[in-house]
């Protein structure tokens, strides 16, 4: 944005070398300074140096303070852009955070779980095998029982029931079940 020196209007130059709005005020200058050209030949030449060193001056001032206004409205807009991205990446941020939070949350309940649940199987584990060692105690038991229930069965040389003879038989123990 620049200001020009002949019309005073804020303007977008179409080239970096660009100095005036248009040609008309281009036009205007140059016809001004041919006529203090044509009068400083007629005035000492100290008038023309000052006439310029004032336009020089007032064309500095003027795209100064252009350039002033151009950077605040710069600052400013940037300033709000940057607080409007600010305030949604802390949104974001926030509703990360939230999520994060909550995963812990899960994982941490659902670790929690995972050792109850590990403690569980190793406790029916345990029981498995107490169960497995009581059968296996029971069955010896028990086959101690059958024989010297066919020991003394045989001692007294009397018949076995058929139900306790097919019990016996379904278990491969041998017995005699009839006797003649």
């Amino acid at each position: 944005m620049r200001i020009c020196p002949e019309c005073n209007t804020t303007f977008t130059p179409a080239s970096p070398r660009q100095v005036f709005c248009r040609p008309a005020c281009a036009h205007s200058r140059r016809q001004r300074r041919y006529r203090q050209t044509r009068q400083s030949m007629t005035t000492p030449g100290a008038s023309q140096r000052d006439q310029s060193r004032t336009d020089s001056q007032e064309a500095t001032a003027a795209l100064t303070a252009l350039y002033e206004a151009a950077l605040r409205k710069l600052r400013s807009k940037d300033q709000r852009k940057l607080a409007a991205v600010t305030r949604s990446f802390e949104s974001r941020l926030a509703e990360a955070h939230e999520q994060l939070n909550d995963s812990a949350r899960a994982a941490s309940r659902s670790a929690t779980r995972a050792d109850e649940l590990e403690a569980m199987v190793t406790g029916l584990r345990k029981d498995k095998t107490e169960l497995a060692f009581r059968e296996r105690q029971a069955m010896r038991d028990l086959q101690q029982v059958a024989a010297r229930f066919i020991a003394l069965n045989e001692a007294t040389n009397t018949r076995l029931d058929p139900r306790t003879a097919e019990i016996f038989a379904r278990r491969g123990w041998n017995t005699r079940a009839a006797r003649p």
